[in-house]
């Protein structure tokens, strides 16, 4: 995506590394589980250390790969929108209902239903709040600059845009691990990278990414 590469272009090493960072993430989140799971009886310390430890889970590695980018030279991308940062105010709508229809042509002929089970409410306000902060932000930062920055930036090196859009997509899917949630993160990968390389600025991938984020949670929160 040259547009964003006003700097160095992310090599292969580049992008095999933020793959890694969310390689990480999904270990520490998965043993975070594991742990909980040990804790069951324990609800006081399970509500106290889920928000910091999912914090901490997507934070370490979200620093550690801003350093080694630091270190590389390779901007981030998060270029101004300009003009054209309006459209974002019916992508957002359009995106959700792209992803959402073509998951519910997909999933039912994988066999898969959408799971309703949430573990963001803790219990606490300020469990809460470090919950949403992590969900809302850490994780589409993090996310956006691995999969639209590093993954696609150097799929656009080797391949044409077509191939990059979609690659990176299946493999942002795959990242969320639980079957349910791959295919709707595919779709939604699609439209984020694409309103990523016409915008040319990871600002409209991670609004678009903050604002789906925010729009599940409030589903979940209110059971729908």
């Amino acid at each position: 995506m040259p547009e964003l590469q006003h700097g160095k272009a992310p090599a292969l090493r580049d992008a095999l590394i933020g793959l890694a960072c969310v390689v990480v993430v999904d270990a520490l989140l998965i043993g975070q589980a594991l742990v909980l799971f040990r804790l069951d009886d324990a609800k006081s310390t399970m509500a106290a250390a889920f928000p910091i430890m999912s914090l901490v889970a997507l934070g370490v590695p979200a620093v550690g790969l801003l350093r080694y980018l630091k270190r590389r030279g390779i901007p981030l991308g998060f270029n101004r929108l300009g003009a054209k940062g309006w459209h974002l105010l019916w992508e957002f709508p359009a995106a959700v209902l792209f992803a959402g229809a073509a998951t519910s042509l997909v999933g039912p002929l994988l066999g898969l239903e959408p799971t309703e089970k949430s573990t963001l409410n803790d219990g606490t306000s300020l469990g809460i709040m470090l919950t949403l902060a992590t969900y809302l932000l850490v994780g589409p930062f993090l996310e956006e600059i691995v999969f639209r920055r590093l993954l696609m930036g150097y799929l656009d090196t080797v391949a044409p845009a077509l191939v990059s859009v979609v690659v990176s997509s299946v493999i942002f899917g795959i990242a969320h691990i639980a079957p349910t949630a791959m295919i709707y993160t595919g779709f939604m990968g699609i439209a984020l990278a694409l309103a990523t390389r016409w915008h040319k600025s990871l600002w409209a991938g991670f609004l678009l990414h903050f604002c789906n984020n925010l729009l599940m949670q409030v589903a979940v929160l209110s059971g729908v």
